[in-house]
């Protein structure tokens, strides 16, 4: 379930800039290996559109290839706040999630596309 008032708070302390951008997100969680979308990325995190959203404090292993760039990034990644089908009405459902380990070539690779969409 979505904390209301957390969720408008961590949106209330976004100082990074957000690009709306599909792209493809593998990653894994202890049982599970899944594919999903993107809905939108920043050099701290991204949210990740799906119907079944790992709990808030969850740590996974998380894959993605940014566009034009054949090497992906692979970084730890955790869930901050989640926004389960039920409580998504007309917005996507999903997961923010917080890079933890994104290394200083693949931070390079986020800040480029963010700024080439400027």
């Amino acid at each position: 379930m979505v904390d209301h008032a957390m969720s408008q708070d961590i949106s209330e302390r976004r100082s990074d800039r957000r690009l709306p951008i599909r792209v493809l997100v593998e990653y894994e969680c202890v049982e599970d290996f899944l594919v999903d979308f993107t809905a939108n990325i920043s050099i701290g995190g991204m949210f990740i559109k799906t119907d079944k959203p790992l709990a808030v404090g969850t740590r996974f292993r998380l894959r993605f290839k940014l566009p034009d760039d054949d090497e992906p990034i692979d970084t730890v990644a955790e869930v901050r706040w989640v926004l389960p089908p039920e409580e998504a009405g007309p917005m996507a459902a999903g997961m923010g999630i917080c890079f933890e380990d994104l290394s200083a070539g693949d931070r390079k690779k986020v800040e480029k596309l963010l700024e080439e969409w400027d």
